[in-house]
C-alpha cells in the first residue's frame, strides 16, 4: 500500500477516494478547503497577485486531488475567468466556499472572505470531531467492558472447571 502511494499520481487518486468516503470525506474536503482559503488569504494579504497565490496555495494543500483541482482553477483564472467561476466549474470545493469567494471577488474583499471561509470550516471540522468523539466514547466503553469480561472468563473458567473436577 505504501509503495503504491509513492508512485506518481497515486496519492491524488487515493485522496480522491478519501473524499468520497461518507464522514471522513466531508471532513477531508473541509480541511483542504480551509487550508486553501487560509493560504490564499495570507498570500493575498502579503500583496501577491491572485494567480501566483493560487499556484503557491495549490502546492500547500495536503490533499493532492484538491491541489490538482486548484491548479486547474489557477490555469482558468490565468485565462481570464473569475476565481469563483473557476472554483464552481470544478465541482470539488464546497458551495459555501464558492459563494463566499464570489461575494469577496465582487466586493473587493476576497482576502477577508477567504479568512472567513477558513474560520468557518475550521469551526465545522471542530464541531464534527467533537460529535464523533461524543458518539464513539460509549461504543469504546462497551467494547472495553466486553474485552475485560472476556479476559476474566478466559482466566477464571479453567479454575472453575478444575474445582469441579476436584470435588
Amino acid at each position: 500500500m505504501v509503495s503504491w502511494l509513492t508512485q506518481p499520481g497515486q496519492k491524488a487518486r487515493f485522496d480522491h477516494l478519501v473524499l468520497g468516503l461518507p464522514m471522513l470525506g466531508q471532513v477531508a474536503r473541509k480541511f483542504a478547503t480551509s487550508q486553501m482559503a487560509r493560504t490564499l488569504a495570507t498570500l493575498l494579504g502579503g500583496g501577491l497577485p491572485l494567480v501566483n497565490a493560487l499556484d503557491i496555495a495549490a502546492k500547500s494543500v495536503g490533499n493532492q486531488f484538491m491541489a490538482a483541482q486548484l491548479e486547474v482553477v489557477s490555469a482558468r483564472v490565468r485565462e481570464g475567468e473569475s476565481f469563483a467561476a473557476a472554483l464552481e466549474a470544478r465541482h470539488v470545493f464546497p458551495e459555501v466556499a464558492v459563494k463566499m469567494a464570489e461575494v469577496g471577488e465582487s466586493t473587493g474583499a476576497l482576502q477577508d472572505m477567504l479568512n472567513t471561509v477558513a474560520d468557518f470550516y475550521d469551526e465545522e471540522i471542530s464541531t464534527t470531531m467533537e460529535r464523533f468523539v461524543t458518539l464513539i466514547e460509549p461504543v469504546l466503553l462497551v467494547f472495553m467492558g466486553l474485552v475485560v469480561a472476556g479476559l476474566l472468563l478466559a482466566l477464571y473458567m479453567p479454575l472453575f472447571q478444575l474445582s469441579s473436577v476436584l470435588s
